[in-house]
């Protein structure tokens, strides 16, 4: 699409002029006459690329055009370039500091203009796209040093609670089981909400390739399905596992447990209180594998299946009991596995649960 100019002039003649040859080389042109009608038309959508702004007008000159548009966090960024009969140093410097980023003294030549409009739209394009970098950047940064300092005062929290859960069993001590529960509890799922920022960033900079190291399946599935019976004990939710004796498969060890966490947290979340979630283990080949895990919940409606793949969906909380989360689960497993060549996929219909399939090919380990 091109860009869009807007002109500011209340000479008729030279703004007609100047409108009609800009939009002979291609550029979309709206125009104004006056400095309050210039500001309307600076504020409307779809905001201008470019405002080429007289000085002199009367009732609002350009400089009180600029200085409002600059005012304005919705214009700030628009440039202007300056048209005026003014030469003085000082009408320059006045027109830089009211925002200009470039001043056409008139009479000028029109190649001139085209030219100097052309620079600054580019200019604008790379200064644009160099801030929306270095935003990117600060987010990804901050994210990561908030995942970091956060993760110390977790740990303290998750140490505390084993010393006192040790402490209790020591001395016969039950009546505070349920809160040191619930305090492992929280603290656990604050740690993976902050490893999943992490990843979440190393996802976005491309920074997750595939390392594959010799993991058993088998007690992978154990330790994660233990930890969420765990989470949902309160619920009495304990899962139905049909796991072979041994399972290699070849992935990098965490990566395969974040998989296996929000695969695992899904089915206990969506599933009833009292229910059995399935979990089976297929071997293929030489290291690959097959799982699938079955909840007994609601269901997810047809339109909604593909949906919940994406970053930060959340399925309607209206099908389930209340839970938290930032809806990354399934963005995370699936980003991950098919990192690895796999694939997480589902099948689901209301009222009849949902059935998520995690495939890890066989593929030969990195390292023996």
């Amino acid at each position: 699409m091109s860009a869009t100019i807007l002109i500011v002039d209340d000479d008729e003649a030279l703004r007609k002029w100047v409108a009609f040859e800009l939009a002979q080389v291609g550029f979309q042109v709206i125009t104004a006459s006056t400095g309050p009608t210039g500001l309307d038309a600076a504020r409307a959508e779809p905001k201008p690329d470019l405002i080429l702004l007289d000085v002199d007008m009367p009732g609002m000159d350009g400089f009180q055009v600029a200085t409002t548009l600059q005012q304005n966090p919705d214009t700030t960024s628009i440039p202007i370039i300056f048209l005026t009969a003014r030469v003085s140093l000082k009408d320059k410097m006045a027109g830089f500091e009211a925002g200009g980023v470039d001043y056409l003294t008139k009479p000028f030549e029109m190649p001139e203009l085209i030219a100097r409009v052309k620079a600054t739209l580019y200019l604008s394009v790379i200064q644009r796209e160099k801030a929306r970098r270095d935003l990117e950047e600060y987010k990804s940064n901050l994210a990561e040093n908030m995942s970091h300092e956060l993760m110390t005062p977790v740990s303290k929290v998750l140490n505390g609670a084993d010393i006192l859960s040790r402490l209790a069993h020591k001395e016969n001590i039950t009546q505070f089981d349920e809160v040191i529960e619930i305090i492992r509890n929280g603290a656990g799922e604050l740690r993976w909400l902050m490893e999943d920022l992490l990843l979440i960033n190393q996802i976005s900079d491309k920074a997750i390739g595939p390392f594959r190291q010799a993991v058993d399946l088998t007690q992978a599935v154990k330790f994660m399905v233990e930890q969420t019976e765990a989470k949902y004990r309160r619920d009495k939710l304990e899962f139905e596992v049909h796991l072979p004796d041994a399972c290699p498969v070849n992935i990098h060890r965490k990566h395969l447990n974040h998989i296996l966490h929000h695969l695992l947290d899904n089915a206990g979340k969506f599933s009833p209180p009292g229910s059995r979630p399935k979990v089976a283990v297929r071997p293929v080949g030489q290291a690959g594998a097959e799982i699938e895990i079955q909840d007994s919940g609601q269901g997810i409606k047809p339109e909604f299946q593909d949906q919940v793949f994406d970053k930060f969906y959340q399925v309607d909380m209206s099908m389930t009991r209340e839970n938290g989360g930032l809806g990354l689960g399934l963005y995370i497993a699936r980003t991950l596995a098919r990192t690895y060549g796999g694939d997480v996929t589902l099948a689901s219909q209301p009222g009849a649960g949902t059935t998520v399939h995690l495939a890890i090919p066989d593929e030969a380990a990195d390292w023996a």
